[in-house]
């Protein structure tokens, strides 16, 4: 009878620890990548430059109003600023994600800093000139605030 109950190999993947568990697909990796680090922090597992990393790589694969939702999700829910503005870099680079920026950057950009901090992860790679869609979603986000929250922030 425990013949019946063998696993299948090819379901069987192994973690940053070694450990054997079960594959899980790139909108739930890349969800449980997002939600549970601080962005560029190092782990008992992984270094922080590896996170990121991973995250760039998993975008691609996943639906685009999936990512923007998790992003979305991850700036008011988990209240994490860094991640929610690397998704929405690297949804800006591609064909497939980037007309969603637009709409995005006003939903995560909750503090007039959080301007800067995308534009410095924007430039992280080296300094480039900004998509027609992220100067839409700064300008949206930029009208959010007043006189009194830009100069709290200057």
């Amino acid at each position: 009878m425990a013949s019946i109950n063998k696993k299948d190999p090819a379901e069987v993947v192994h973690t940053h620890g070694g450990a054997p568990t079960y594959a899980v697909s790139a909108e739930e990796e890349l969800q449980r990548a997002v939600m549970s680090n601080l962005l560029w922090e190092e782990s008992f597992y992984e270094s922080g430059e590896s996170i990121a990393d991973r995250i760039k790589s998993l975008i691609p694969k996943v639906d685009p109003l999936r990512v923007a939702q998790m992003a979305i999700d991850a700036r008011s829910l988990m209240h994490l600023r860094h991640v929610p503005l690397l998704l929405a870099r690297e949804m800006a680079r591609l064909d497939t994600h980037k007309h969603l920026v637009s709409r995005l950057l006003p939903e995560i950009i909750q503090r007039p800093d959080e301007l800067s901090e995308f534009l410095a992860i924007y430039w992280l790679g080296g300094k480039q000139p900004l998509s027609a869609q992220v100067k839409k979603g700064l300008a949206k986000a930029f009208v959010k605030f007043d006189r009194f929250k830009l100069s709290k922030y200057a």
